[in-house]
């Protein structure tokens, strides 16, 4: 391969192929996994729903019977409240059992079918009668809390739903949006990628043709800046030339960038030329102008030689 192939878009294009396939993947697989957990939600939350639906249905049952009992379900109610008392376990078997006492000492004591058999039957009978309503009234009055209760756990239950949807629903938004801007970059990477592509294309064609005399530096304008050059921040490392000197060139990236560039060492040049490297907090940069100046004087000897050869 030619150095003069690590120059065109290929690389660059290729890369934000694989980073945009790499987000698409990524959001595939979230988006599968966020509605199976829309689904798992749905399942968990309605499991959880039904026994308070069964507990509030059961309630009501017991509320509506009390409401027939305080009269408020009009007269259609009150006769049903009216029967079920009558159907009271036990009810029965005691209006008769003191019924038939009552007419038995009244028999005994010579006062059968008289006012006071009469009375003393109303009074037992109202007696019996009020405490199987109260007694009925106090069994059902709980219902009432039960149904409150209930209710409030559905309604709990499908507050909880709902906001748990919602947030799996955010969820898939900001994966959209998330991915969407990934892509964005990617793109946007590729471009700047092949802006420097072609940056440096230009650098080392005028370097060629002037004798190698920068390859990043003087020709743009940048060589006297110290610029990261710490083999430990880069990736993909590979040697593509050499300049007139012998220093090497190499193509890398930096770690997390998918972005190219073309450059040196900072850990050689140290060696031969240790005034062109300086450390930044704990890296190494190089002063361009500084590691390429010898190549540059050996270009332009070689230019003027060839001039006074011609």
């Amino acid at each position: 391969m030619s150095i003069f192939d690590l120059f065109n878009n290929n690389v660059a294009e290729e890369a934000a192929g694989q980073q945009i396939a790499g987000i698409n993947a990524g959001k595939s697989a979230a988006t599968g996994d966020i509605q199976q957990g829309i689904g798992a939600l749905n399942t968990n939350y309605t499991q959880a729903l039904q026994p308070y639906l069964t507990n509030y249905s059961n309630a009501n049952a017991g509320v509506d019977q009390l409401k027939n009992l305080l009269g408020l379900n009009g007269q259609q109610g009150t006769d049903a409240a009216m029967k079920s008392l009558q159907a009271t376990p036990g009810y029965q078997f005691q209006l008769q059992q003191g019924n038939n006492s009552i007419n038995a000492a009244a028999a005994a004591n010579g006062t059968l079918a008289s006012g006071k058999q009469l009375i003393d039957l109303s009074n037992y009978n109202q007696g019996l009668a009020g405490t199987t309503y109260q007694n009925a009234v106090n069994n059902l009055q709980p219902f009432l809390s039960s149904s409150n209760s209930n209710a409030a756990g559905i309604a709990g239950t499908y507050t909880g739903l709902g906001n748990a949807t919602a947030g799996q629903y955010n969820s898939l938004a900001n994966l959209d949006y998330t991915a969407a801007t990934g892509i964005g970059n990617a793109n946007a990477n590729a471009t700047l990628a092949q802006n420097q592509a072609n940056q440096n294309q230009w650098g080392l064609f005028s370097g060629l043709a002037s004798g190698g005399a920068s390859l990043l530096g003087s020709a743009g304008g940048i060589g006297a800046l110290a610029m990261f050059s710490d083999e430990r921040l880069k990736e993909n490392i590979e040697p593509v030339g050499k300049l007139y000197d012998g220093t090497n060139i190499y193509r890398y990236n930096y770690i997390d960038s998918l972005v190219p560039h073309i450059g040196v060492m900072a850990q050689e040049v140290e060696q031969d030329r240790p005034d062109a490297v300086v450390e930044i907090g704990g890296f190494k940069a190089v002063n361009y102008a500084k590691a390429t100046e010898r190549a540059a004087t050996l270009a332009r000897f070689l230019d003027a030689d060839v001039k006074r050869a011609a």
